[in-house]
């Protein structure tokens, strides 16, 4: 018996909303600090918890989600999670802080090229 199934495949469009995220906070952060730079910018969003809240909000909660995507980049999530040296692998919803990491390690050097082009 062959069954064919289908996964929606929603990474590209997590990772462009964690960074639309980021860049609206950019403006509003640049508004204010006309002068400031990509790291005056995370500095400030990471001790408020923006980076965090914003990641967090965009990663997966559903189980069907989180197992077809990690069907898909089960190997990049793994190697985020690896990393990222945050645990053992224990913990109950191990699949979504592996996509969590990766979402993080993924989103960041492309938000810091799109700021820089904007300083």
């Amino acid at each position: 018996m062959k069954r064919t199934i289908e996964i929606d495949d929603t990474l590209q469009e997590t990772v462009d909303q964690c960074v639309e995220e980021f860049m609206y906070l950019w403006t509003k952060f640049h508004k204010e600090n006309p002068d400031g730079d990509y790291d005056a910018f995370w500095n400030a969003i990471s001790y408020d918890g923006h980076d965090h809240e914003i990641i967090d909000s965009n990663t997966p909660i559903y189980n069907s989600e989180i197992d077809g995507l990690y069907y898909l980049y089960g190997d990049d999530f793994d190697e985020a999670y690896a990393n990222a040296g945050i645990g053992d692998g224990s913990e109950d919803n191990h699949r979504q802080v592996c996509i969590y990491c990766y979402l993080e390690q993924e989103v960041h050097p492309i938000v810091r090229e799109k700021v820089e082009e904007t300083v």
